[in-house]
């Protein structure tokens, strides 16, 4: 245990000449990987747009359908079906008391 206490104690901080050099290594990684990040942006970006693009037109699909497959007017009567054109209307039974 009091090996780890002095490895902690011994690593040294880093000189300012040191961090001025890991900061020009992080920049130039950073600027190297600009043009790979711009890519990847534009290509979410069209993806983006392709979805959006697939939901507006499934909503106007969806428009149309119901526009085309309204249900029947309720102010026109019902034309009676073939089955019903003679029957009587059944009435219940009355129960015996």
């Amino acid at each position: 245990m009091s090996e780890t206490n002095q490895q902690t104690s011994e690593e040294k901080q880093p000189t300012p000449e040191e961090v001025k050099a890991m900061r020009a290594k992080m920049l130039a990684y950073y600027n190297e990987q600009l043009p790979l990040l711009s890519a990847q942006a534009e290509v979410e970006k069209l993806q983006a747009d392709i979805e959006e693009s697939r939901a507006r037109r499934i909503l106007m699909i969806n428009r149309q359908i119901e526009m085309t497959t309204t249900g029947p007017d309720p102010d026109q009567e019902k034309e009676p079906d073939q089955n019903e054109i003679g029957k009587k209307p059944r009435s219940l039974k009355k129960e015996k008391v």
